[in-house]
């Protein structure tokens, strides 16, 4: 009688380490699984604020080039972007809004890059924003 017990105790023994094997393989496979998620998703976000950033220059050098009274609306795509003036060729940046310069960096996420102008720029805002209205007042492009 001593047989069929101790067959009973291995068959669970050996059930349980399977079943640890199991567990963790889907643990492996779940943490890999995540990570690919998560790079999927930084790249999608980059190339969205990639996306984003032709579209504000494309439209900036559109409001400039058409002249005065023109407006273009950017819509952002992915994460909220964040418009600075960005530093002239003697290093001097003009932060603060409303100050005039003609270039302006954009940031989305991990994406940054900076549109050239050959208007003046005048930046209202100073908060990152998910569209902004670019509007050519007598040659400067008001952007808020």
């Amino acid at each position: 009688m001593a047989s069929p017990s101790y067959s009973r105790a291995q068959a669970s023994i050996e059930t349980l380490i399977v079943f640890i094997i199991f567990l963790s393989a889907f643990g492996i496979v779940y943490a890999a699984s995540s990570r690919l998620a998560a790079g999927a998703q930084t790249r999608l976000d980059t190339s969205l604020s990639q996306s984003s950033f032709s579209d504000f220059a494309a439209k900036l050098q559109s409001a400039c080039a058409l002249g005065n009274g023109n407006v273009r609306e950017v819509e952002v795509k992915g994460k909220p972007a964040t418009l600075a003036l960005a530093e002239d060729s003697a290093g001097q940046a003009a932060n603060a809004p409303g100050d005039a310069g003609s270039s302006i960096a954009f940031s989305a996420g991990s994406f940054s890059a900076r549109a050239n102008s050959s208007c003046g720029i005048s930046l209202r805002t100073d908060s990152s924003a998910r569209s902004f209205r670019i509007e050519n007042a007598n040659g400067t492009l008001e952007i808020s």
